[in-house]
C-alpha cells in the first residue's frame, strides 16, 4: 500500500481566500449546531423534566 503522505509538501500554504472560506464554513456549521441544541436539546430537556415530575404521581396512585 502507498504512503500517502510522503506526497504533501509541508512547506505549501493555502490561499488566504481559501482560509477565509473555510473559516466561513466552520462559523456556519457552529450556528447550526447551535440552533439545534437551542430547539432541539432544550425541548429534551424540558420533556425529561416533565417525564420526572409525573412519575411520582404514578406511583402515588398505584399505592391508593
Amino acid at each position: 500500500m502507498p504512503d500517502f503522505i510522503d506526497d504533501f509538501d509541508e512547506e505549501i500554504t493555502a490561499p488566504e481566500h481559501l482560509k477565509g472560506l473555510i473559516t466561513a464554513e466552520i462559523d456556519t456549521i457552529r450556528d447550526v449546531m447551535q440552533l439545534v441544541q437551542m430547539f432541539i436539546g432544550e425541548s429534551m430537556v424540558a420533556t425529561v423534566k416533565y417525564l420526572q415530575e409525573l412519575e411520582p404521581k404514578e406511583e402515588e396512585e398505584e399505592n391508593k
